[in-house]
This record gives structure tokens, C-alpha cells and sequence, in this order.
């Protein structure tokens, strides 16, 4: 169990961290919103979706702080109740573009590019060629694979730790990656990118 939280809460309640105080829970929250923040970001590329949904996790989090056995740490924990969000999140998106699309829903909004500073035009161009063609090899992926290739490399995080926030087998954790990368591979190379 992470250290801040054991500290935060009197020697009796340690095993299902009840009786924690909002002042040790806002601890928590300063030391664990802002990688939470980039897991959301980096799985739903939606700063605003992000922002809501690492305020919501922290939310389940309190609510639910006594059914925290302390088996992971809070970090873990808090990722895996974020992970769980971002797929409840693109769910009910699916959902709301099918309803768009057969007119159960008006929706006139599209997301915005964003424009960037640019270092020379020409550079400029081919990263974004290239950064398109990477996010439509990504498109190819599950949920699952995307979601384990984005942990790792986006998050840097261990194989390990992945498990845990998925709650899965280090080596099924390893299957997906491995079967994610296959994948990508092979769509760049369609794609003629190396």
C-alpha cells in the first residue's frame, strides 16, 4: 500500500482504508491527477473528455475507498478506475454516433484541429503525414491492444504495471502488445511507412 495513504490513515483502518480524511485523500489526489490526467488523455486524445473523466475518477475513488484492499498500489488502482472510465467513455460514443447517424441525435459539433507551431513547412508536412499515418495503423488495433500499446509507450509504463491497471496476466498483457505491434507493423509497411 503506497506510503501516503498508509500514513494518512490510523493503524486500525490500513487494511480497507476507511476513515480516510479529505486532507490525506486531496495528498493523493495532488500526487496521482496529473499521470492519471495523461492516461485519460492519451486513450481518448480529448483534453476536455480527460479533464472530466480524471475529476470523475477521483470522485469513484473517494466513494469507493473502502473496497481499496491495498493488493496494488493506490497509483495502480486509481489507473485501472481511469481505464475503466475511458472504456465506458468510448462506449456510450459509439453508441451516440450510431444514434447520429440513423437521427435519434443532433450533434453539429466537430472537433477542432489544433494548429501547431511549425519549425519549416516541409517538416512540418511529413511529421504530420507520418503522425496521421501512425494514429490510422492505431485504428487497426482492439480496444485492448491499443490501450496496452499506450500504456507502454505513452505512459513508459512496465509490463507489470499494465497488468495490474487491466487487471490482467503479465502474459496476456505480453500477447496483446506483441500482436499489437505485428499489427502496426504491418500496416505501416502497407502504408510504406518504416
Amino acid at each position: 500500500m503506497d506510503t501516503i495513504l498508509t500514513a494518512a490513515l490510523p493503524s486500525s483502518a490500513v487494511e480497507k482504508a476507511e476513515g480516510i480524511s479529505p486532507e490525506a485523500f486531496d495528498e493523493i489526489v495532488r500526487l496521482h491527477q496529473k499521470r492519471v490526467y495523461r492516461v485519460l488523455w492519451v486513450l481518448l486524445k480529448d483534453a476536455d473528455a480527460a479533464d472530466t473523466l480524471t475529476q470523475e475518477c477521483f470522485l469513484r475513488a473517494y466513494r469507493n475507498l473502502a473496497s481499496f484492499r491495498g493488493e496494488c498500489s493506490v497509483e495502480t488502482w486509481l489507473l485501472r478506475i481511469a481505464v475503466n472510465l475511458a472504456r465506458d467513455h468510448h462506449k456510450s460514443r459509439r453508441i451516440s454516433f450510431w444514434k447520429r447517424l440513423v437521427g435519434l441525435e443532433n450533434d453539429n459539433g466537430y472537433a477542432d484541429q489544433m494548429a501547431s507551431p511549425q519549425a519549416s513547412p516541409e517538416r512540418a508536412l511529413l511529421a504530420r503525414e507520418e503522425l496521421d499515418a501512425v494514429r490510422d495503423a492505431m485504428k487497426s488495433l482492439s480496444q485492448q491492444q491499443r490501450t496496452v500499446f499506450l500504456l507502454r509507450f505513452a505512459e513508459e509504463m512496465s509490463l507489470s504495471e499494465i497488468a495490474a491497471v487491466l487487471d490482467l496476466k503479465v502474459g496476456s498483457v505480453k500477447a496483446q502488445l506483441s500482436r499489437a505491434l505485428s499489427k502496426l507493423r504491418k500496416v505501416m509497411k502497407e502504408q510504406q511507412w518504416r
